[in-house]
């Protein structure tokens, strides 16, 4: 069962949308996300289960989910007006904003750029006294800028150990770059959004040169490209990694997952609006397209719901990623009449599935319902990062079943 604060204030009940209200999970999880701020404007350890052991190894104020959480609660002001969440996203995103300026881990400088600061000025049109930390993160971003092929560096590394913790293999430095396929798209969308604030042509540039990265090819052994035509899909990364995030005996260069199919897809498809390049756009609808198709062929069960690195686990997170990454694609129009035919019926079945199983009355533990057990709940930055998409794509599921699928 999903336990939230009290919600002080609440709003009058809105009118059902056509598969039912999406209001009670919504605010069932943007409340929990009000109840856990600390006055800093970020995560209360003291209050937030998630963000202190035995979910992370240490107790920490900020991490991966606090932009996603700030997009949430900025989705829902939007969608009800409820103040309370207006004022909870701005907080969250001012605190990641001015927390992140000398991070080495570059998804917190990107993820400080768009989403923090795009919907921070986006709600608070009048408000420039962000401005110059935004400009600060650009360059802090620019310095890990790579001859390599991946354009831009994640930032950290992976060195092997005995205690079941990341491991490196088959590389020729054993502290070597990561390079993520979904840290480095919040690298992109922190560019993209950058120069579509800003006008910055530079900025699109190191969009474009990062984005040459999720196009190419993966090659063994290099950093030449992390798209795998094999798997229709971006691997989790270009090295062979393992012990890492969620996932149990999976390696980077093995697999995809809902993660990536969802966040590399939103950077490409936010590019190619602004690259006016039409040779491009069509190289990203046709990478967009079939990591949709994989996501949805490799990774649901069939009652509806998605895994995360295939049918591993059953996850309300990734099934609301999967929701999302179909609405992404098909506003923008970038995918084909027969993607569009064969994934629909999914997307709509992981709707309903997602509907059902986030009443607060029988929200799965973490959100996660354990099936092989080779993903799990760890760090506890991704289950809050989920439980903020979760309540996106109620909010969008209305608009999903207007689409139809010609």
């Amino acid at each position: 069962m999903l336990t939230v604060a009290p919600a002080p204030a609440a709003l009058p009940p809105r009118p059902a949308a056509p598969g039912g209200d999406p209001w009670p999970a919504v605010r069932a999880i943007c409340d929990r996300f009000v109840a856990w701020q600390a006055p800093s404007g970020g995560i209360s350890v003291a209050r937030c289960p998630y963000h202190r052991p035995p979910l992370l190894r240490g107790p920490i104020a900020y991490g991966q989910d606090l932009p996603w959480i700030a997009r949430a609660l900025y989705g829902a002001y939007d969608a009800g007006g409820d103040e309370r969440y207006k004022a909870a996203a701005d907080g969250y995103a001012v605190f990641f904003i001015a927390s992140v300026h000398y991070s080495r881990a570059t998804f917190a400088l990107g993820g400080a750029l768009d989403p923090c600061y795009t919907l921070y000025r986006e709600h608070n049109p009048g408000d420039d006294s962000l401005d110059e930390a935004a400009h600060a993160l650009y360059r802090r971003l620019l310095e890990f800028r790579t001859e390599a092929g991946n354009y831009i560096n994640a930032g950290y590394g992976h060195v092997a150990g005995p205690d079941g913790r990341p491991q490196v293999e088959r590389t020729t430095h054993p502290a070597a770059d990561v390079a993520y396929s979904n840290d480095l798209s919040d690298v992109g969308r922190g560019l993209t959004g950058y120069h579509r604030h800003f006008g910055d042509r530079g900025a699109l540039e190191h969009a474009l040169g990062l984005a040459a990265f999720f196009l190419r090819e993966f090659r063994p052994g290099t950093l030449d490209g992390v798209w795998s035509s094999a798997l229709g899909t971006w691997l989790i990364g270009p090295r062979h990694l393992t012990g890492f995030e969620n996932l149990r005996g999976v390696y980077a260069d093995e697999c995809g997952w809902g993660w990536s199919s969802y966040f590399v897809s939103l950077f490409l498809a936010r590019l190619s609006d602004c690259a006016g390049d039409e040779a491009l756009r069509a190289r990203i609808g046709e990478r967009c397209a079939a990591t949709l198709r994989w996501t949805y062929e490799a990774c649901q069960w069939a009652d509806g719901a998605l895994g995360m690195a295939g049918r591993d686990d059953k996850w309300l997170g990734q099934t609301a990623l999967a929701v999302l990454l179909y609405l992404e694609l098909a506003r923008r129009r970038l995918l084909d009449g027969a993607t569009r035919r064969e994934v629909y019926p999914r997307a709509l079945r992981a709707l309903d599935w997602l509907r059902r199983m986030s009443d607060p009355q029988r929200f799965p533990p973490d959100g996660y319902i354990p099936v092989t057990g080779r993903s799990r709940p760890l760090p506890g930055w991704n289950t809050t990062w989920q439980m903020a998409h979760i309540a996106e794509a109620l909010l969008a599921g209305a608009a999903l079943e207007s689409l139809g699928s010609s």
